[in-house]
């Protein structure tokens, strides 16, 4: 069976494909022209196709003579990519792919997406667990450009019969990854994202110059590791997948013919506080554990019942585990999946 991946050169995309291609698939790829991850696809057998995601011919061309597709190329709002961009590789790519299908040489059996759970906007200040049956309401334009992304697909499903099936993940994190969470300058990143030109901060205007006080304190501590909370003192939660559980998921998604037509939260095991997490932290790495008390909460998780019940989705790579996967990888040693 032959499948395309986009943005195989990913986080997910080099040990998904890795993972297809024990279980007997061909592999196909697409990746930016002169793109500069390709080197961690030299140790697989994979089918290499360039073209940029708003070349529609390029992109149709590639969905050509396929029987499953994982579209898991996304534009996140970083640096100065603007609105447009994340349009054209969001949303019209993926009508382009399945344009592609329609045209190809070959019955598609399977088109996966991958989504967010941004677009039921997590952006919230209070505990909430998100359910597939809570409306979605995008925040920004990165999540509205996937949920009109999952509206196409489920449009093509409709009125075409495509199998598509939609995952929404939560933020996903390679071994190299881990050990730099919730350092200062990670949690601020987040804050800077929210308060930077044209995004609406979602804890509210009153609460920014407090916000910016307390950052400016805690980089002062640059190598520390925060500990969340809000001004009641609820630690905040941390809603983060291991990129093996990631794979699991998309691979049951995949070859499950009770997802076609569904949407599935695809996150990891249920969320941690960040009090827990900066304790698994620092006692891993001797880094200072920091207290931070911020003007607000956040704390949205997204509910995996759904996808265990249907598909038997079991996350097994709790916090910890993705700890002590990152300390063997700096250490050296062989780990069970590739780095991003």
């Amino acid at each position: 069976m032959k499948a395309l991946i986009t943005g195989i050169s990913g986080r997910v995309g080099p040990n998904l494909a890795r993972a297809m291609t024990e279980r007997g698939y061909e592999i196909r790829g697409l990746v930016m022209p002169d793109d500069p991850q390709a080197h961690k696809l030299a140790s697989l057998d994979v089918e290499l196709i360039e073209a940029d995601l708003a070349d529609a011919a390029g992109v149709r061309a590639a969905a050509d003579g396929v029987d499953v597709i994982v579209h898991l190329a996304a534009q996140i709002p970083q640096g100065g990519s603007p609105s447009e961009r994340m349009l054209d590789v969001n949303t019209r790519a993926v009508m382009s792919l399945l344009e592609g299908a329609l045209a190809s040489r070959r019955p598609l059996k399977r088109f996966v997406l991958a989504s967010t759970y941004q677009t039921y906007n997590p952006f919230v200040t209070r505990p909430v667990t998100f359910s597939e049956d809570t409306p979605q309401a995008p925040i920004d334009i990165y999540a509205l450009t996937k949920l009109l992304a999952e509206e196409i697909c489920l449009t093509y499903f409709r009125e075409y019969g495509m199998p598509a099936t939609i995952l929404r993940y939560s933020s996903i994190k390679a071994a190299n990854e881990v050990l730099g969470m919730l350092k200062p300058a990670w949690l601020n990143y987040f804050i800077d994202m929210t308060l930077s030109k044209n995004r609406i901060p979602f804890f509210g205007a009153e609460h920014v110059d407090e916000t910016r006080a307390v950052m400016r304190e805690a980089l002062n501590t640059p190598d520390a590791v925060c500990a969340a909370a809000d001004a009641q003192g609820r630690p905040w939660r941390l809603v983060v997948q291991d990129v093996r559980d990631t794979v699991a998921g998309t691979l049951l998604a995949l070859e499950s013919e009770a997802a076609v037509g569904e949407a599935f939260n695809m996150t990891g095991p249920p969320a941690i506080s960040y009090a827990r997490a900066a304790k698994i932290l620092a006692d891993a790495t001797g880094r200072p554990y920091l207290s931070v008390t911020l003007p607000f909460y956040r704390g949205a998780d997204a509910s995996t019942e759904k996808a265990r019940d249907m598909l038997g989705y079991k996350p097994q790579y709790t916090f910890d585990k993705m700890v002590q996967t990152a300390l063997a990888y700096e250490r050296g040693e062989p780990i069970d999946q590739i780095p991003n």
